[in-house]
């Protein structure tokens, strides 16, 4: 699979390079997304905190915070044509709300626009949104920063209770979290590598 924002009339595109951090400001910012690039700060710095207290690689987890998001440049419909044309099928879930594709889209640029090759990278960004069964370490401190540093105003009112459950385990965390979602009916469509995960974490706990 490769992506390809030239394809995008309506994005402006780097003109030069600086650093991975200054181009992911660049790039979003220059397409009309600030807002983002505040939330993905906040993420990568979330990321690298968890990434310290649990002894996973914190460049690594700061980089995947700075391009979960990246993918926020193309438009929803426009998200769901590429996958089509990549011939990638879709989860009813990314059908019905393509702007879930966004986590796909975000590890397609970061390895084809960015040239991050790290699997380990690419994987943590690719399932940010959902989790999958047996993540990795650094697939769930993405998610949990994600979840820490959300970009939605005021604090997350499952915070409390997710910062206790890290103080046992990464699992338990998103475990807490996804639970969560289930329980106060914030899912607008289960995806199924989210349903999948829950299943996962809810047999390593048992």
């Amino acid at each position: 699979m490769y992506i390809d924002l030239t394809h995008y009339s309506y994005l402006t595109l780097l003109s030069k390079r600086i650093d991975l951090r200054e181009d992911c400001k660049n790039l979003l910012c220059l397409n009309d997304k600030e807002k983002t690039w505040q939330h993905v700060q906040q993420v990568a710095k979330a990321a690298q905190d968890l990434a310290i207290a649990y002894s996973v690689d914190s460049k690594s987890a700061y980089i995947c915070g700075l391009l979960h998001d990246i993918s926020a440049v193309i438009k929803p419909e426009d998200m769901k044509a590429l996958m089509k044309h990549l011939q990638q099928d879709l989860d009813p879930a990314e059908d019905t709300y393509p702007f879930l594709l966004h986590q796909k889209i975000s590890a397609l640029i970061a390895k084809d626009y960015f040239h991050i090759n790290d699997p380990m990278i690419l994987s943590a960004i690719a399932c940010h949104t959902t989790l999958h069964k047996q993540p990795s370490p650094l697939d769930m401190i993405l998610f949990l920063a994600d979840k820490i540093a959300w970009d939605q105003t005021g604090q997350p009112p499952y915070l409390k209770e997710l910062t206790a459950a890290l103080s046992h385990s990464l699992e338990d965390a998103c475990l807490t979290y996804i639970n969560y979602l289930f329980k106060e009916g914030n899912l607008l469509y289960p995806h199924h590598l989210l349903i999948e995960a829950h299943q996962y974490l809810k047999g390593i706990q048992s």
